[in-house]
């Protein structure tokens, strides 16, 4: 399993370093909301860690217990990661429609090449 080990200290340094002002003056800036779309994409890829993780677990044990508990948290992560792409691609619409355009594609391909 990677690890990306993306530190938000770093994300506000390079933020500031591009020219985006201090995030912590208060009040709602255009700045404020490119860290809040980057913290956004980094929680977004520490859910999808988390899933990684517990779906390992998951393969790791025959406890039925332990396997609906796991289930059952490994569910509410995806929910996760869906609440945060819907709080990105409000902060950042060209993302959702990138997105968007790199789903569709995947659904065009795909159906050309099912049989």
């Amino acid at each position: 399993m990677q690890n990306f080990n993306i530190d938000k200290k770093n994300v506000r340094q390079h933020a500031n370093m591009q020219g985006r002002g201090d995030f912590f003056q208060g009040g709602f800036n255009q700045g404020n909301q490119f860290l809040t779309a980057q913290n956004a994409r980094a929680d977004i890829i520490g859910e999808l860690e988390a899933i990684i993780q517990y779906e390992a677990h998951l393969q790791e044990t025959d406890d039925p217990t332990a396997k609906a508990t796991i289930t059952d948290i490994v569910n509410e992560e995806k929910l996760h990661v869906g609440q945060l792409f819907g709080l990105l691609f409000k902060l950042d619409p060209i993302s959702q429609t990138q997105f968007e355009k790199g789903y569709n594609e995947f659904v065009d391909d795909d159906e050309q090449n099912s049989y």
